[in-house]
């Protein structure tokens, strides 16, 4: 008997609410995908990254176009080709197309690596103004990233926003 009250009161206790003091605890909530959108930093750097490749998607487009026309101007002419002509301009029509696609991928992969490594510095940015601020306003808890719900009372991406600009 006295076992089973015994093991009665433990579950009592563990069961028993666990209060914290929520009056004194400061907490808020920054929205990282607006963060990002809306900061100078991630704008300028947007636009760095497009400066540096606009030269290259350029460059493509430029060979994607003259490809087109040599295709145009192949299947028009073919008609008159011989077979080891037209069989010779089909080769070089593939070994563009080849190359072509080389040099989008590249392109594509160096713009990745690139974007990665500008968000990058951004985000450390980001990181720091959020800490700062945190810190100037006396927070215990700022939450960033994976959050399922926030109230509009404890987002404080705004004042963030204006700290970065």
């Amino acid at each position: 008997m006295n076992k089973m009250l015994a093991s009665l009161l433990m579950a009592g206790v563990l069961l028993m609410p666990v209060s914290v003091n929520a009056e004194d605890t400061k907490i808020g909530f920054v929205n990282g995908t607006r963060l990002v959108e809306e900061s100078p930093q991630a704008q300028a750097a947007a636009e760095r990254i497009k400066k540096e490749f606009e030269p290259r998607q350029q460059e493509i487009l430029q060979a994607q176009q003259q490809l087109r026309d040599r295709e145009e101007r192949f299947l028009k002419d073919s008609a008159f080709m011989s077979a080891t002509e037209k069989q010779k301009k089909q080769r070089e029509i593939v070994s563009a197309q080849r190359e072509l696609k080389l040099k989008d991928t590249e392109l594509r992969e160096d713009f990745t690596i690139r974007r990665n490594q500008e968000m990058a510095k951004v985000w450390e940015v980001l990181r720091e103004a959020i800490q700062a601020y945190a810190k100037d306003q006396n927070f215990d808890l700022i939450l960033f990233e994976g959050v399922s719900y926030a109230s509009p009372k404890v987002e404080v991406t705004d004042a963030v926003l204006k700290r970065l600009k």
